[in-house]
C-alpha cells in the first residue's frame, strides 16, 4: 500500500464519485477505479458500495477512512518536517515559470513553500522556454532549478521525456483560441474545436514531438476533420528561437493567424484588438511543476507538493 493509494482512496470517500476523485486528482477514473479494487484485494473486503446512482462508504471503509486519514495527515507531517530538516540553512531553490502563468499565482506559492521551509531561500523568475514549449532548455543551462510549466491535455503527462520529473498538477485553466476582435467568431460566446477547419492556426514550433503539438494546437477535430495551420512554425515567423508571448499576440493582431492558448492570456498579457473565445469541447492546459531527474532534491520535492496543497486549500489564480 503507497501514499498515492491513500490518498486515491480519500479523494473517492470525500468526493463519493469516482469521476469526480478522477478529476480531483488529475488522473483517469480506470485509474481510480484500478487503484481502490487493488486496496480493496489487500484489505480483504468492499471500501465502497457502488450502484449506478451512487457510491457510498461501506461500514469497514468508514472504518478505514478514519484509520487511514489520521495516519495520512500525520505521515505527510512527518515527510515535510524531515525534508525541511534535510535541507541546508544556505540552500537556494531557483524557481521559474512560464510567462504566460502570471506572476500573481506563483509569487503566492512560493511565499507558501518559503513559510513552510524557512532554512530555504526561493527565488522566482520568468524564464523563456528555449525554441519549444518543454523546459529542458532553461533547466539544463541552469536558469532554474524547477520551472513551473504548461501542459496541454489536463494533465502533466505532456511534459513527460526521460530526463525530467514531472510533478503534481498544481493549476487548471480552460483553453481559449486568441483572435482579432471583429472576427468572424467572435459572434459566439464560445467555439468548438469543430469551428476551427474553417480558419488557420498559427503552427506551434517544429521542434516539438507531434504529440505534444497536437495537444497543444490540434491538427484534427474530434470527428477527424483536418485543421490548417500556417506553413511556417512560430520559430520562423518570428525569426527567434525563443518565441516570447507579445511575438504571438502580434502575429493574431496581424493576421498572420489565430492561435490556441489559455482563457487567461489576456489577464497577463492585455492587447487591445484580441480576444480569447473559449473552447468548450478542449481539455483544460494545467501547470506542473518539471525539474531534471539527475538534480531532484529535498527541497525541489518539498516545492511540488507545497504547490499542490496550496492549490487543494486555495484554489488556483
Amino acid at each position: 500500500m503507497e501514499l498515492r493509494d491513500i490518498r486515491t482512496f480519500l479523494a473517492v470517500s470525500e468526493e463519493l464519485h469516482f469521476g469526480r476523485a478522477a478529476k480531483r486528482l488529475h488522473v483517469s477514473q480506470g485509474r481510480v477505479s484500478q487503484t481502490i479494487r487493488a486496496l480493496e484485494r489487500e484489505v480483504g473486503a468492499a471500501l465502497f458500495e457502488r450502484t449506478s446512482r451512487q457510491v457510498r462508504l461501506t461500514v469497514l471503509g468508514e472504518r478505514f477512512r478514519v484509520g487511514v486519514q489520521h495516519g495520512y495527515d500525520e505521515l505527510t507531517q512527518v515527510l515535510r518536517d524531515c525534508r525541511a530538516a534535510a535541507m541546508s540553512a544556505s540552500e537556494r531553490l531557483r524557481i521559474g515559470y512560464a510567462p504566460s502563468i502570471g506572476g500573481g499565482f506563483t509569487t503566492r506559492v512560493t511565499a507558501a513553500f518559503e513559510a513552510s521551509y524557512q532554512r530555504c531561500t526561493a527565488t522566482l523568475h520568468a524564464v523563456p522556454l528555449g525554441r519549444g514549449m518543454r523546459p529542458e532548455e532553461t533547466l539544463k543551462n541552469g536558469a532554474a532549478d524547477v520551472v513551473l510549466a504548461w501542459s496541454p491535455g489536463g494533465d502533466g503527462g505532456a511534459m513527460e521525456a526521460p530526463d525530467l520529473t514531472v510533478g503534481p498538477v498544481a493549476a487548471e485553466v480552460p483553453r481559449g483560441l486568441l483572435v482579432p476582435d471583429r472576427h468572424p467568431l467572435t459572434e459566439h460566446p464560445t467555439v468548438s474545436v469543430e469551428d476551427l477547419t474553417e480558419h488557420e492556426l498559427l503552427k506551434p514550433p517544429s521542434a516539438e514531438d507531434s504529440r505534444l503539438r497536437d495537444l497543444w494546437t490540434p491538427r484534427f477535430t474530434p470527428s477527424g476533420r483536418p485543421i490548417r495551420h500556417t506553413a511556417e512554425d512560430l520559430v520562423a515567423l518570428t525569426g527567434r528561437s525563443g518565441v516570447l508571448v507579445e511575438d504571438v499576440l502580434t502575429l493574431v493582431a496581424r493576421g498572420r493567424g489565430l492561435h490556441c492558448t489559455v482563457t487567461s492570456l489576456l489577464d497577463r498579457f492585455p492587447f487591445p484588438g484580441l480576444r480569447v473565445l473559449p473552447i468548450r469541447d478542449m481539455a483544460p492546459m494545467v501547470v506542473v511543476p518539471v525539474w531534471l531527474k539527475a538534480a531532484d532534491n529535498a527541497a525541489i520535492r518539498a516545492f511540488a507538493e507545497t504547490t499542490a496543497t496550496f492549490t487543494r486549500r486555495r484554489g488556483a489564480g
